[in-house]
């Protein structure tokens, strides 16, 4: 029989130790200067009698002040803690197998104490830091050991464990009560029979595989000498690897990056899409911004009257009781809008998760807080915007599963899920064995260009259907590591926050590592305030003062280029509250989840959970990178790169078509892409700069019809025939081409 719980046993010594901390006394220099002044020859009465209270109160003001206590020294890692350790020791009482520790260092000696008294004070800092008078982050430096003995009796603290089971299987042992759970939680695994216990089966589980498409499309572009034979083997293996690929793909999907409005327009649509009710997940309210919120949700239901469901995961940034009555005020302000049929409350466990999702299928998973701030806001955001009702059923499941639904919106959104049960998402084929027979028959008879381009134009348009998978909370850096492993031309990373446990030496070795093989770009994008602006609190300058070093020790990884390239330039914050990877421009991720601030264990991260989703869709990941750069400093993009005007091209495309295939003149798609420039002071600037005042008209529609070879658009001519990527076209037929996002629907829909 498995045990599923055990009391370890450390062993402990017990140290008498007397410390002394040095102090400045504060009125020595108004002294120095009194005495150093004429006013000395006849001080007043007042500078007399603190003159006296100086030299008199050496116990509080000057001198060094000693302290003694009572600490604990753990023999199992070294460690040293308070003596209240103890009285959280589990008694006799507790049943259960008990686990003795062995000792794993030795006693320590007074000459070993010397050389670790800042380890032998931390433990005490605040009451050292208290009775002396000195600044905590002083103390350390202060601090001298005046006498050291450690007691002869070893005791023993104890903790109970339990043993846990993630998603994937994996089983692990956390502490459950009792004593030193720090040192439990950090190192319980160290123990032998206390080891991570992996199934044979986590390394496929915890690897997120290409899909075909892409690793095809990842060998079309490795395709060199053998091209025939390398193109015959694509061919051969795709259909078939599709067919066996059992994963969901979803329906219809759109990218959204801009501003808060442009999260609110997302929002909207899916709130509007419903037919009774839709649900939202959020993490922080602002009663600063209740008004623009309740004119929102009545804009997005017409004259449904659609029952929004609220539920805060993070109430005004805490849990605490005030943080949750301040929410619930929130709520029942916005509830008493007559425009309104709103309910909500508080989620059962805390959420970071940002969705907005329909009882007919659309969600919507981005990283903005959209009822915390303003509408102006200026930090970017991103997001996914989805209509397919099996992704919206795995989503509402995962906010049941996480404890996300707060219990007065529970009954309503059961409803939800009955819904959405009762919509059976329609069963879909690849078609196209005509279209692979035709680009067999061109490898045959030698014409490889052509076979080649429709090869690769015939990759993408089946990626427009992606394959996609939610990542729950501790998903994120197994899905970090997971990008970092598969990387060969570009990785991007987006994080509100940047620090030293969520970017560790270890993972900056390993994307140098994967880097340096191909000469890579790595694309780091972090921080919401504007660059070179003030840090607003002091944990806001320790934590840009940490993103600095993070980024300058990746930059000098790089070798400023010579070995690969990293951007940004500079170490300024960027604007940007972005939460997303995109793996060579194939793959997107799009997440609540600040992976660069957190370590991957729970204690690390905090109790907030974390949703996102990936998808394997090359057009939406370079259109996503694109779309951000148009807005990022310029030191975070490669100069000359085309990739946001490529991206601000194809938003126009989508913005006037329904479905990807849908074709529109090339002329009209130009227009509305030079009237959005001019519509924006910074991009008309950003035009006239890297473009106009360094290409002729000709030049600029050549450098924009290159974003057709990275599956962004298709252009095609008046008869309707395909514009191969390839193949070469004129200024004089930009009135008779077309253009699209996608040349064709290759996914058939079938009837029962």
């Amino acid at each position: 029989m498995e045990i599923s719980s055990a009391i370890i046993e450390i062993p402990m010594e017990v140290l008498q130790v007397k410390l002394k901390v040095e102090r400045d006394d504060p009125l020595s220099d108004v002294f120095e200067i009194v005495k150093s002044s004429q006013l000395s020859d006849s001080p007043s009465p007042s500078l007399l009698r603190l003159d006296a209270l100086s030299r008199s109160s050496h116990s509080t003001l000057s001198g060094k002040g000693e302290f003694s206590s009572p600490i604990l020294r753990d023999l199992w890692k070294g460690r040293y803690w308070k003596m209240s350790e103890r009285s959280s020791s589990l008694d006799s009482g507790n049943t259960g197998s008990v686990v003795p520790v062995e000792p794993q260092v030795a006693r320590i000696s007074e000459a070993s104490a010397n050389d670790e008294v800042s380890e032998i004070a931390r433990p005490m800092l605040g009451y050292l830091a208290r009775k002396s008078g000195v600044p905590k982050n002083q103390i350390l430096s202060r601090t001298r050991l005046e006498e050291f003995y450690p007691e002869e009796e070893v005791v023993h603290l104890r903790a109970r464990v339990v043993l846990r089971q993630d998603r994937v299987g994996r089983k692990y042992w956390v502490w459950d009560g009792g004593a030193l759970q720090k040192l439990i939680a950090n190192h319980i695994q160290d123990l032998p029979g206390f080891e991570m216990q992996e199934n044979e089966e986590v390394d496929t589980i915890h690897r997120w595989p290409f899909a075909p498409e892409i690793e095809a499309l990842k060998r079309i572009k490795r395709v060199k000498k053998s091209k025939k034979q390398a193109l015959e083997m694509i061919l051969e293996s795709i259909r078939d690897q599709i067919k066996q690929d059992t994963r969901p793909r979803l329906e219809s999907v759109r990218q959204i990056v801009g501003f808060r409005q442009d999260m609110w327009d997302a929002a909207q649509a899916v709130i509007g899409s419903s037919s009774k009710r839709a649900i939202v997940l959020s993490s922080f309210s602002n009663s600063e911004h209740a008004g623009d919120v309740a004119d929102i949700l009545a804009d997005s239901m017409g004259n449904k009257k659609i029952e929004t469901l609220l539920s805060f995961g993070e109430p005004d940034r805490g849990r605490s009781p005030g943080d949750i009555e301040a929410t619930k005020r929130y709520i029942t302000h916005l509830s008493k809008d007559s425009r309104l049929n709103l309910s909500g409350g508080i989620s059962p466990k805390s959420s970071h998760a940002k969705v907005v999702l329909s009882d007919t299928g659309m969600v919507f998973i981005c990283s903005c807080n959209l009822f915390s701030g303003s509408l102006e806001s200026g930090v970017l955001e991103s997001g996914l915007l989805i209509e397919d009702i099996k992704c919206a059923k795995s989503v509402l499941e995962a906010l049941f599963e996480e404890g996300w639904v707060s219990s007065e919106t529970r009954p309503e959104a059961e409803k939800i899920r009955s819904d959405l049960e009762k919509l059976q998402p329609g069963k879909v084929e690849f078609s196209q064995s005509r279209k692979l027979s035709k680009i067999r028959y061109d490898i045959r008879r030698g014409n490889l260009k052509r076979a080649f381009s429709e090869l690769e134009s015939l990759m993408f348009q089946i990626a427009e259907r992606p394959v996609w998978s939610l990542i729950r909370t501790l998903d994120h850096r197994p899905l970090m590591a997971d990008c970092i492993e598969r990387f060969d031309r570009r990785l991007v990373i987006a994080s509100d926050g940047l620090r030293s446990n969520g970017l560790d030496k270890a993972t900056i070795n390993r994307i140098s590592e994967r880097a340096t093989d191909s000469k890579a770009s790595v694309h780091i994008w972090w921080g919401r305030h504007a660059p070179n602006s003030r840090p607003f609190d002091e944990n806001d300058k320790r934590g840009r003062k940490e993103a600095s070093q993070r980024i300058k020790m990746m930059r000098n990884k790089s070798k400023w280029g010579k070995k690969w390239w990293f951007l940004p330039r500079s170490e300024q914050p960027m604007e940007t509250h972005a939460k997303l990877f995109i793996v060579d421009d194939n793959r997107l991720i799009i997440t609540s989840d600040n992976t660069l601030s957190f370590g991957d264990t729970e204690s690390e991260r905090g109790d907030a959970g974390e949703l996102g989703i990936m998808i394997d869709h090359p057009r939406l990941a370079i259109q996503t990178r694109g779309s951000m750069e148009a807005w990022l400093p310029k030191d975070a993009v490669i100069p000359g790169d085309w990739t946001l005007w490529w991206s601000l091209l194809g938003e126009e495309i989508s913005h006037h078509c329904e479905k990807p295939s849908d074709r529109m003149p090339l002329q009209d798609a130009l227009d509305f892409f030079i009237q959005r420039i001019e519509s924006n002071d910074y991009l008309t600037k950003l035009w006239e700069q890297d473009v106009e005042s360094k290409f002729n008209q000709k030049e600029i529609l050549e450098k924009l019809s290159k974003g057709r070879k990275f599956g962004m658009y298709s252009f095609s001519r008046k008869n309707g025939s395909r514009i191969l990527n390839n193949e070469k076209w004129s200024l004089g037929s930009m009135g008779h081409t077309s253009i699209c996002l996608s040349w064709k629907q290759v996914w058939k829909k079938l009837t029962d």
